[in-house]
């Protein structure tokens, strides 16, 4: 991704079309045609106060889409004159396969100290494992539980999501999170282009972004291409089990799907559960079920294929669902082994669903990442809709690791967690990065400065 340096440069990106709709205020009329635009606001009241405003537009038909963060920082006492800090940020991004290209950063008014001319540094996904290596599992882990556990206290602010589709070739959302007093806020943004494979590129596209949240000043780009969602998506899995299934009471693991959540989730567990090598598996297709169970047997584990997702749950205690589906791929009925904890992260958007209704009614306890969320998204939603179960049936996964379950006696029984992620998972794992990167701990409370001036990127 460039960075640009001034707006003629910005101006020199786009067509004659695309000037008119993206720069100034024009992509506010109400006369612009075929222009698909989207809008977000975050209020922030610490470590400094300040809005921030984030709006997307796409003009059908052109080259390029466009992003913007405006900020207003009311600046800490004793920092420069005391007039607001106000930034802009504008991200450039390619319609046709949703990668972002450039990058505008603007600061209206005084230098404050000298921020607007430090680097703003690109990781790329080798470094970014760099990072995480640095940072330690362990400390990776405990921040996304601790996401968990600030979320589901209300310390979390996470505005609307922003979405874009560009004329059927693909689309883009934009989720942020900002944990009251962090100094840093975080904003993903992934896109899906299923004909980027034709370009030699991923289907899956993304970034993820830490801002100041002292100044809004842009601090760092992680070019991951989705491969954070995916990791911080399995941590989650991870940590449920940790927490909800203790490995003398393990009697077998099982999965459905057989794509990269397959693969990242048994992979996590693999060290959490280390006298445990049976794995049964269920998947869509043949051909992938098979090289799934021979690369699964190559990593240690004894693995066998079943026809169907019920007997995955005949064999084994511990089934985690990892696919897209739009129909339930398990019923009450699946469920014989009292004991049980499913852990469900394929159904993660509306529509989507891989438990019936009739499984999470049976369920002693339903955890869910968001209730908020749940309504809308994933296996809870029509089972809430049909009033099969209702909202108070379910608990929050951070408020159960902060307060235990809410019926205690599902300890040994059924147990579910439905995840369909959360902002503040990428904030907690942008964080790790940063810690990793720093080498001392990370960002500390009025060190973001000091931080960006003397990180550096850990050597594999």
């Amino acid at each position: 991704m460039k960075i640009l340096q001034a707006d003629a440069e910005l101006r020199r990106l786009f067509s004659p079309a695309e000037q008119a709709a993206y720069l100034g205020d024009a992509w506010d009329a109400s006369g612009q045609l075929d222009m698909i635009t989207d809008e977000a606001r975050m209020r922030f009241e610490a470590p400094a106060r300040g809005e921030l405003v984030i709006k997307g537009a796409y003009k059908s038909g052109e080259k390029n889409y466009v992003i913007t963060f405006t900020t207003e920082f009311q600046p800490a006492a004793g920092v420069g004159n005391g007039s607001p800090i106000l930034r802009k940020l504008t991200l450039v991004g390619d319609a046709q396969t949703g990668v972002i290209t450039a990058m505008l950063p603007e600061c209206s008014g005084i230098d404050h100290n000298g921020e607007a001319g430090l680097p703003i540094p690109q990781l790329d996904w080798t470094q970014i494992q760099n990072c995480l290596r640095a940072c330690g599992d362990a400390h990776v882990w405990q921040l996304q539980k601790e996401g968990f556990k600030a979320f589901s206290a209300g310390e979390v602010t996470i505005p609307r999501v922003i979405y874009l589709p560009f004329d059927g070739q693909g689309d883009l959302h934009l989720k942020g999170a900002h944990k009251k007093g962090g100094d840093i806020y975080v904003f993903k943004i992934a896109t899906g282009f299923p004909g980027n494979s034709d370009r030699g590129l991923l289907p899956t596209q993304g970034l993820m972004m830490a801002f100041d949240a002292s100044t809004g000043a842009p601090l760092i780009v992680l070019r991951d291409e989705g491969h954070l969602t995916d990791l911080r998506t399995a941590i989650a899995g991870r940590n449920a089990a940790q927490v909800l299934m203790p490995a003398d009471d393990l009697t077998g693991i099982g999965v459905l799907g057989t794509g990269v959540q397959a693969r990242l989730q048994i992979g996590l567990l693999k060290s959490l559960y280390p006298r445990c090598r049976k794995l049964t598996v269920w998947g869509h297709t043949p051909a992938n079920t098979a090289s799934y169970a021979r690369e699964m047997t190559e990593n240690g584990w004894d693995v066998s294929v079943v026809a169907t997702p019920g007997q995955v749950a005949d064999a084994a205690n511990l089934v985690i669902t990892t696919t897209p589906s739009e129909v339930a791929l398990l019923d009450a009925d699946d469920i014989s082994t009292e004991n049980t904890l499913i852990i469900a992260i394929g159904a993660d958007m509306p529509g989507k669903i891989e438990l019936s209704p009739a499984l999470l009614r049976k369920a002693d306890s339903v955890l869910i990442d968001s209730i908020v969320q749940g309504k809308d998204h994933g296996n809870a939603a029509g089972a809430i809709k049909d009033k099969v179960i209702a909202e108070s049936d379910l608990q929050e996964f951070g408020d159960f690791l902060n307060n235990g379950l809410k019926n205690p006696r599902a300890a040994n029984r059924l147990r579910l967690f439905l995840s369909s992620g959360i902002g503040v998972q990428d904030l907690q794992i942008v964080q790790a990065v940063i810690m990793g990167m720093a080498g001392n701990g990370g960002v500390r409370n009025g060190g973001v400065r000091e931080w960006r001036g003397q990180s550096q990127v850990p050597e594999s």
